[in-house]
Parts: structure tokens; sequence; C-alpha cells
């Protein structure tokens, strides 16, 4: 007798993300059918009407480049959460899927678009962590699936920001080539982005209680926890 298994694995008739009717097919997309405040929402087809009702709760993004503390924020802002200071909002490391971006960086995001129109369906708002910018979502298929996008970022002064990324095992690779566009992305943050949060003269665990403030500030939740404020972002 075959296992459950030996029939392989279903294959999708619709590439990833797409959202169309499903009476009318795939070349049918969806549209979206907003409300005044753009949280209660769905898609409608265009050719027979038919509805897809579901809810859309904001996506908040922390940005910032290599070096400037991602990877410490977030795992302080983890914590924070699981302390209920952040309550309503799931917290991500967007490099937790990036296996999937073996299948192209926009079928990577738009993953996580879907997984924060998932979540919104249980009551919570998505804040990922990582290098993904609302220009890259802007187009996307399941952009319409989650409601206004907010951005942050984190930054620290030039020297500090050479001096971590020199710091880094050989490993990660930062030669000066890798350094430079760093640079750039940490200047890119200072003129494109309003919210930035300073990891050189405060610790992790504060950074993220000011993130975490910002992200309940957009959300209209209330206040959590003090934060410790030892240490510093690296």
């Amino acid at each position: 007798m075959s296992s459950p298994t030996s029939a392989g694995d279903p294959t999708p008739s619709r590439p990833p993300g797409a959202e169309f009717c499903i009476d009318c097919g795939p070349e049918t997309a969806l549209r979206p059918d907003d409300t005044a405040d753009g949280a209660a929402s769905g898609a409608r087809c265009p050719r027979c009407g038919w509805e897809r009702p579901f809810t859309r709760r904001p996506l908040l993004l922390l940005t910032g480049p290599s070096g400037a503390g991602k990877t410490t924020v977030t795992e302080a802002l983890t914590r924070l959460a699981d302390d209920g200071g952040l309550p309503g909002c799931a917290v991500f490391d967007v490099d937790l899927t990036l296996h999937v971006a073996a299948l192209g960086y926009d079928v990577w995001r738009n993953t996580w678009l879907q997984l924060a129109h998932g979540l919104a369906g249980n009551g919570l708002a998505t804040l990922l962590c990582g290098t993904i910018v609302p220009d890259q979502l802007a187009e996307l298929p399941a952009r319409m699936l989650v409601g206004p996008i907010h951005h942050a970022a984190l930054d620290c002064p030039d020297d500090v920001l050479v001096q971590r990324l020199r710091d880094r095992p050989a490993w990660r690779g930062s030669d000066d080539e890798f350094v430079a566009r760093q640079l750039g992305f940490a200047d890119w943050h200072r003129s494109q982005v309003g919210r930035r949060f300073d990891t050189h003269r405060s610790g992790p665990a504060a950074v993220a209680a000011e993130v975490a403030a910002w992200v309940r500030e957009v959300l209209g939740t209330p206040t959590g926890p003090a934060p410790e404020t030892t240490g510093g972002a690296r």
C-alpha cells in the first residue's frame, strides 16, 4: 500500500501570491474594495462581482543598514512582546523566511504580506524587522491584503557603523565595498525615513522600548512595561 505522500505534493495552479476569482480563474485578478478607514475591507471580482471579505491591519517595517543593530533590537522586541509590551502585534525578523527568496525576492516579500494578512485575521498587526522597505511592497499582489504601511529605521553615526561592520567575523563579508553600500543605505534612511532610533547611545532593550512605543502609537494600544537601559546595540 502506498504512503499518503507517494502521489506527490500538490502543484499550485497560480503564481505565488496571486489573488484571483475562484469562479472566473487566474486571469481575473481581484481588486481591493476599501472602506473609509482602510481597516475592514475585502476584494471583488471585476467580472462576476464575487467578494472575498477580510480584515486589514497596519504593517510596520523596522529597517536600517547592516550594523545598525537590527538583530539585537529585534531579539529585545521579541522578549518585550513575550512580556506583553506589544499588545496586538506580532514581531518577526524577516530573515526567518529568507530561504523563500530562492523563488525570487518579490515572492519572498509577497509571502510576508500574506503572512501579515493571516495574522490580521487573528486580530494582530505585524512588525517586520529587516531590510524590506515600503517601495518594494507597493506593486506586489498581496499588497491589497494589508493596511497602511508604517516605516521606521535604526541608525547610528557612520564611524560607529563602520567599526561595528569591521568587528564582524570574516565570514560575514564586511569588505570595503560592503561597508560603502551600508553607509549609502544609512544615508538613504536619513533622507527618506522620518522616524529613526539611535542604537549608539541606548542599549537594545531601551531601543526596543522606544520602537514598541512607536508601534503602540500607530496601533493606539496601551503603554507597556518599562525597559532596561544598559549596554549598546551592535
